[in-house]
């Protein structure tokens, strides 16, 4: 602290020192009251220009691009949000009347899958596979929500032993 006041008090010195700054005290000085009130005012008002050309304006226009970047992504979204559907996979269309656990077990036929367990919880089926090839099992998930709109809500596949298969158990509705 000491050191950076003797700084402070060596830069001022150095500037008294300097005989334009000392024509100008004198000047100052030499000066009525009144004339040294309207001074100092006008000392205060170009402090709080460039007060505010410096730190003020900045602030704002930084806001200003902020507010705009902030619009332009509020417009991509609410875009995007006005499109959604056209990314759906189509499930609401292929959506059948077909109870989950029906659908569930034919189609695991189909792909010989072996449902070790199954369990009906509400609306929504659990199922348990274990050791099944784990392409196979993924494929019949796939099936299941692309062309029946079945929802996978909880899935938990477990390595096996042996390469490629995998304990599987998920929770499916719709």
């Amino acid at each position: 602290m000491n050191k950076l006041q003797q700084g402070i008090s060596s830069g001022l010195g150095k500037l008294a020192d300097q005989p334009t700054f000392k024509a100008g005290i004198d000047w100052y000085k030499g000066q009525t009251g009144r004339d040294q009130l309207i001074i100092r005012g006008l000392g205060a008002f170009i402090a709080v220009c460039l007060f505010v050309v410096l730190i003020v304006q900045p602030m704002f226009a930084t806001q200003d691009k902020y507010e705009k970047k902030l619009d332009k992504s509020l417009a991509i979204y609410q875009k995007l949000a006005s499109n959604a559907h056209k990314f759906s996979s189509g499930v609401a269309a292929t959506n059948s009347g077909t109870p989950v656990m029906g659908l569930t077990t034919r189609l695991a036929k189909q792909y010989n899958l072996n449902l070790k367990r199954f369990e009906p919880d509400n609306d929504d089926l659990r199922i348990w596979l274990e050791n099944v090839a784990f392409d196979s099992a993924i494929s019949f998930i796939e099936e299941l929500n692309k062309k029946h709109g079945v929802i996978v809500k909880q899935i938990n596949a477990e390595r096996t032993d042996q390469s490629g298969r995998v304990n599987l158990r998920a929770t499916l509705g719709r």
